[in-house]
């Protein structure tokens, strides 16, 4: 009888086996509903329990696509299950029940994770856009798990979150600003939506780089989703908004997640009209939410300033792992925001704390 591996590494191998080997509860069978390919592999299974338990459905992660192995993308699955394994559902990061999590030396990596349309989620259109109020509830949720690990001394002693974690360690940014990638996707309908005074690969590379080296790293520095732009997100029926997909999570300055989900959940028209408001917001929930030091309206408008470059990089995003269309309407905004709030010049001659 062959073995069952531990994680799959074809979309039939995750059967009724596969689940029964790795969960808690008996699986006396399982049917796959749906399966979703993009930046990972998502299959939506539901599951009948041996043990009498009701049936339940779950979503298996994992990463099968034809670029799971290429550009640093194991790390990024692995910075996932390290996510689960360790912090998943601390710090208020409300994320679902974590049934299995685990990485092998292969590179190859799962989760199962409970399914969140019973909660009556209502997921996030990235391309669509969020009102200015739920971006308002986006950012609540934010300030709730980075007041609930704001400089929290054992956060700060893993080396591999304080150093940008899985997105430092698959070396995103070499292979974002890579020489022949840029050929290529300049020539992408996304690069029309570019203001051609930042269309500059040398530069943009810079200080990109900058960014992460220099700036992330800095105090005062809390739990980050690392990837935390709209299409991540879902708000539950009475509003609420909570975030998915922890694979890029770090340790890192608080504005890091703030300016990303904003600039990406906006409009170009509402986020002007709406960015300082939206600040303070988030400032005065850290302060409801205990933490006493937050930074004051000011300092924190000038780090949302700088921290909001690092959504240009939606510009070389490969199509295998978001459509056109997404890239297309990040591009525009976060290339609208970049010319807008002088993130550039502030990165490469500014200091905002």
């Amino acid at each position: 009888m062959t073995a069952i591996a531990r994680i799959p590494t074809a979309i039939d191998q995750i059967d009724t086996g596969w689940f029964d080997s790795v969960l808690d509860r008996p699986v006396a069978n399982a049917r796959i509903l749906n399966v979703i390919h993009g930046t990972a592999t998502k299959v939506q299974a539901e599951l009948t329990y041996g043990d009498g338990t009701p049936p339940q459905v779950v979503w298996v992660k994992t990463g099968l696509e034809p670029h799971s192995h290429s550009i640093g993308n194991d790390q990024v699955y692995a910075g996932e299950t390290f996510f689960y394994r360790t912090l998943g559902g601390k710090y208020e990061t409300r994320t679902p029940a974590c049934l299995f999590a685990d990485t092998d030396a292969q590179g190859n990596s799962a989760l199962v994770l409970d399914d969140l349309c019973k909660l009556g989620a209502r997921f996030a259109d990235p391309i669509r856009g969020g009102s200015i109020d739920m971006v308002a509830s986006g950012l609540r949720a934010i300030a709730r798990y980075q007041a609930a690990s704001w400089m929290a001394p054992e956060l700060g002693e893993i080396g591999w979150l304080r150093n940008g974690g899985s997105y430092r360690a698959a070396d995103v940014l070499d292979w974002v600003w890579n020489v022949e990638h840029w050929r290529d996707y300049s020539s992408r309908p996304r690069f029309a939506l570019v203001d051609p005074s930042i269309r500059d690969r040398d530069l943009l590379f810079r200080v990109h780089s900058k960014l992460q080296d220099e700036f992330w790293p800095r105090a005062p520095w809390a739990l980050c989703h690392g990837d935390a732009h709209f299409g991540q997100v879902y708000a539950l029926p009475d509003g609420e908004v909570r975030l998915l997909d922890w694979q890029c999570v770090q340790v890192a300055h608080w504005a890091h997640d703030v300016s990303y989900f904003m600039v990406s959940g906006l409009s170009v028209a509402d986020r002007r009209a709406a960015a300082r408001d939206l600040i303070a917001g988030y400032v005065a929930a850290l302060r409801e939410f205990g933490v006493a030091d937050a930074p004051d309206a000011d300092a924190a408008w000038e780090a949302f300033r700088a921290y909001a470059f690092h959504g240009i990089g939606w510009m070389m995003c490969l199509v295998e792992m978001q459509d056109e269309e997404t890239c297309c309407a990040m591009a525009e905004r976060f290339s609208a925001a970049v010319v807008d709030l002088g993130s550039i010049d502030l990165i490469l001659n500014g200091s905002p704390s």
